[in-house]
């Protein structure tokens, strides 16, 4: 793309997903910033740690990748159900394992970025759980807890020069499942400021491509809104 910025251009732009779809357009704005996509959507990321390793390695093929862009998420956390309807094995596939597959997953690239000693890992997921929504608790648990991840893991590798940082996204940008979306009701209602939701291959991958180059190397840890200025959260 003649006169677009390519930050990305010659490095190893990975995709590693599970679940609840909300990758699309990502990787071709991946492609667009110049990275050799791969994408790694493996059962075996739900494994024990081996197994995610061994998923790993294989999508690697021994290079170390600049961008990991990460969405672990059950496929069935796209729906509502009231809290009072969720039952225990609901909670643990679709609030726990999530957050367990994201450990996981950050164990097995840290084994591989932290002694190149370079490298950007974002999670990119609906800003849902910021905000609240309505029969979505378990999406809410899964999400805050895999953030809170981030900022853990970000603050222990700091030192490494592997930055680890989260992506809220306005949910209708990732999925359609979303569409319908009931949100926590505003007191002073607002229209989204841009008019418009955030286009997934120009800005969502764009921003996520951004933070693996040099101006993004002093950010970690961060939460980063993306939903074209509805909620202006921190």
């Amino acid at each position: 793309m003649t006169g677009v910025a390519r930050p990305l251009t010659g490095e190893l732009g990975l995709i590693v997903a599970q679940g609840l779809p909300v990758m699309a357009g990502v990787a071709e704005g991946l492609g667009d910033a110049g990275a050799d996509v791969r994408v790694l959507d493996d059962p075996r990321l739900s494994g024990a740690q081996d197994q995610v390793r061994e998923a790993l390695t294989q999508a690697l093929d021994g290079r170390v990748p600049a961008l990991v862009l990460v969405s672990l998420l059950a496929d069935a956390a796209g729906g509502r159900r009231p809290l009072t309807e969720q039952t225990l094995d609901d909670w643990r596939a679709q609030a726990i394992e999530p957050i367990r597959t994201a450990m996981r997953v950050l164990v097995a690239l840290g084994e591989v970025m932290k002694p190149a000693g370079r490298g950007s890992i974002v999670l990119l997921a609906p800003s849902l759980s910021l905000v609240g929504g309505d029969g979505r608790v378990a999406l809410g648990t899964a999400l805050e807890g895999q953030r809170g991840l981030v900022k853990s893991v970000a603050r222990q590798w700091g030192g490494t020069g592997v930055t680890v940082n989260w992506i809220a996204a306005a949910p209708v940008a990732l999925s359609d499942r979303f569409d319908a979306a009931s949100l926590a009701a505003k007191g002073d209602a607002v229209p989204v400021a841009l008019g418009r939701r955030p286009d997934a291959r120009a800005e969502i991958a764009s921003l996520a491509a951004w933070m693996a180059g040099p101006g993004g190397r002093g950010m970690t840890g961060a939460t980063l809104m993306l939903d074209g200025g509805e909620w202006m959260v921190p």
